[in-house]
């Protein structure tokens, strides 16, 4: 049997709180967002504004390209980079997914057909 407690005791109530670093710990994440974004932001406008001037490029690009069409190996290494690698493998996966889906959608009507058989 339950007893009654007395009504001259005190009750503790306990309840949660977060902890009290929450608010700094946000406040610590959006100074750094603020940062990150305001040093990506300088180094796009910098890149920018050098395309747009970059007439102080066009020889030294006109050096590399002579030099990589004149050594076709420095080609084939500029073309097997990691960024032409993601390419390829982005684009073997893609060739995947749409091979698996034609084949869903060929075996869907037999899928259905074999479901109608056996209900």
């Amino acid at each position: 049997m339950v007893q009654p407690l007395p009504m001259d005791q005190d009750i503790e109530v306990r309840t949660y709180s977060p902890a009290q670093s929450m608010g700094q710990a946000r406040r610590r994440a959006a100074i750094m967002l603020v940062v990150a974004t305001s040093i990506a932001a300088l180094v796009g406008a910098a890149i920018f504004v050098a395309v747009l001037w970059s007439d102080w490029m066009t020889g030294g690009f006109t050096r590399i390209a002579d030099f990589m069409f004149k050594k076709p190996v420095w080609a084939i290494v500029a073309a097997t980079s990691p960024l032409a690698a993601a390419l390829l493998v982005g684009y073997g996966y893609m060739q995947r997914a749409i091979r698996g889906r034609a084949a869903r959608r060929e075996g869907a009507p037999s899928a259905r057909a074999s479901a109608e058989t056996h209900s």
